[in-house]
């Protein structure tokens, strides 16, 4: 396992200090990248995915979904699957999505669920979405079913993560391609760490056979989702050898949970949140961060998905 820092000046844990930028940078409005207005929607066109079921975990109908291709590019490329947080879909997508696409790489966002309907049952009610839209993936002419990756925020994050184990994938079927590279960003790791040890959970035991595929990790320091300031080494230490050997982790210092969020800043209560024992969160948008890891990521995929 590789841990790297990254620092910024502007946001401290001090929740005093903390408070005051949440009200500075809302009243200024300067909470989107360098690049102008978000973009909700990501770039590309509305495609409609059927649906499938996975026994005991749930099941969806259809899958509501952008898709879009690199310009001018006529052969077959790779593809990342890109997974909303808890919010649904509200631009962090769209943001990683240019730069995918300008590197080459094809991009896929679905809905799993809109503002203020995060499914109670968990994270395995929205893994048909992530199993439906991997398969489909995997039979378009224009992809490469054999470079995929897979990213996601928050809810997206903690999915992207377990998708990486191969007891998921099992269940997932065996005509969905198995992806070959992932980059959760802020994945809740103190929650994963807890669940997967649940034995009521449907992925119990998923970290013990977490695949040998290369994951790049981003979350911040002052992540009011997390327990402590390096919440994933604990997570990462409880997987195989070779599958730590694959992970590299950025802890950005001082930044929030969600620190790429491209609207104001804001601060509100969730249940989920300080390792599950509830509270209250700040969501800091940083640019900086957000570009820097829009980079990190997309070097990433460019290097394992090889476009």
């Amino acid at each position: 396992m590789t841990l790297q820092s990254l620092s910024i000046q502007i946001v401290a844990c001090r929740h005093g200090v903390r408070r005051m930028l949440v009200l500075l940078v809302a009243a200024a409005g300067l909470i989107v990248s360098g690049i102008g207005a978000a973009q909700t929607d990501a770039p590309g066109e509305p495609v409609i995915i059927p649906g499938t079921e996975i026994p005991g975990w749930g099941q969806v109908d259809k899958v509501s979904a952008r898709f879009g291709r690199p310009a001018g590019s006529t052969a077959k490329v790779p593809a990342v699957l890109i997974l909303h947080g808890s919010g649904g879909v509200d631009g962090r997508g769209a943001f990683y999505a240019r730069a995918l696409q300008e590197a080459g790489i094809a991009t896929l966002e679905i809905t799993m669920f809109q503002f203020g309907s995060r499914p109670k049952a968990g994270i395995q009610a929205t893994m048909p979405h992530a199993s439906a839209a991997l398969r489909w993936m995997g039979t378009q002419p224009t992809i490469d079913g054999k470079r995929l990756g897979v990213m996601g925020f928050s809810w997206g994050g903690v999915m992207t993560v377990l998708l990486s184990s191969e007891l998921v994938q099992e269940h997932l079927g065996k005509d969905v391609p198995k992806p070959a590279a992932f980059a959760p960003l802020y994945p809740v790791c103190s929650t994963i760490a807890r669940s997967v040890k649940n034995p009521e959970r449907a992925y119990y035991n998923a970290q013990t056979r977490m695949s040998a595929s290369p994951m790049l990790i981003h979350v911040g320091t002052c992540d009011d989702y997390e327990e402590g300031k390096h919440p994933c080494d604990a997570l990462i230490a409880m997987w195989p050898a070779a599958a730590r050997e694959q992970v590299t982790v950025h802890y950005i210092e001082g930044a929030t949970h969600a620190f790429d969020y491209q609207r104001p800043a804001i601060r509100f209560y969730d249940g989920l949140s300080h390792a599950g024992r509830g509270g209250m969160v700040s969501l800091v948008p940083s640019p900086k961060d957000a570009d820097e890891t829009r980079k990190a990521v997309v070097r990433f995929f460019v290097k394992h998905l090889n476009p």
